[in-house]
């Protein structure tokens, strides 16, 4: 062989680091590439399981915003409500309170009415009392004629 070159080496020598590229191939790079591959199946699964629960957390959000705008118009409404009841009840006490102050107005009307007529009954009793004891006293004293000539004059003073 020219220039000290045995082609047998160099075939066994080939032979061998196709040898160890084929044992390195079947013993690492395939084992490794099943890893890789189950690596990136797992975690596909982690982003399409990620990617569901975004959808259904957005969706639950949707319904909860939905919910929220519904409470508030209910709540709205109940409001609204209560402020036309507390007005009806607000007028209906109104109105009973000027029903009883009316009431209560009549009733010292009438009673101060009647009050009136029995302090008149009793100042007539008290004058008629006093105009018996007078006449008594004019008639046992004996001046009647001069008690009836006072009792002229003063009558013409009076309408004077």
């Amino acid at each position: 062989m020219p220039l000290g070159i045995d082609l047998t080496q160099i075939l066994l020598h080939m032979f061998n680091v196709v040898l160890l590229f084929t044992g390195l191939y079947v013993i690492l790079y395939s084992p490794v590439k099943k890893i890789m591959k189950q690596r990136e199946e797992h975690y596909k699964e982690m982003d399409e399981a990620a990617k569901k629960n975004l959808a259904e957390a957005e969706e639950k959000n949707a319904e909860a915003d939905t919910r929220l705008k519904e409470l508030d118009a209910e709540i709205s409404q109940q409001k609204r409500k209560a402020s036309l009841d507390i007005g009806t009840m607000r007028s209906n006490a109104e109105a009973e309170a000027k029903a009883t102050a009316n009431k209560i107005i009549d009733d010292a009307k009438k009673d101060a009415e009647n009050q009136k007529q029995a302090i008149l009954e009793s100042a007539k009793k008290d004058i008629t009392e006093m105009v018996e004891n007078a006449t008594r006293k004019v008639v046992l004293s004996g001046n009647t004629s001069e008690a009836y000539d006072m009792f002229l004059d003063n009558a013409e003073r009076s309408d004077s």
